[in-house]
């Protein structure tokens, strides 16, 4: 990437990315908590017990760290699609500004 500005443009997309997918994912936690029956601690609390039995179920650090893995891998989806959406953007500026 010898282009500063595609460069600028997959760092401020993956950054805006990963937030944006969190702050929803989170936002959705908050508000639709009660209509969806739960939350995501609860979700992977859940999981947790399903996969590694009951005694690992009710384990803070279990499933906080389940927790962790979801989120990060949310955060990465954003991070991918805020890449593309930058990259897409700052070609049709490009473009556009010639």
């Amino acid at each position: 990437m010898s282009d500063r500005g595609l460069k600028k443009a997959v760092i401020i997309g993956a950054v805006l990315g990963a937030v944006i997918s969190l702050g929803t994912a989170l936002a959705m936690d908050y508000v639709l908590a009660d209509s969806l029956q739960g939350t995501w601690r609860e979700a992977a609390a859940k999981d947790v017990t399903r996969t590694f039995g009951t005694s690992c179920g009710q384990n803070y650090w279990a499933v906080s760290l389940v927790l962790v893995f979801v989120m990060s891998f949310l955060a990465a989806f954003g991070a991918v699609l805020g890449v593309v959406a930058g990259v897409i953007m700052n070609r049709f500026f490009k473009l556009v500004l010639k």
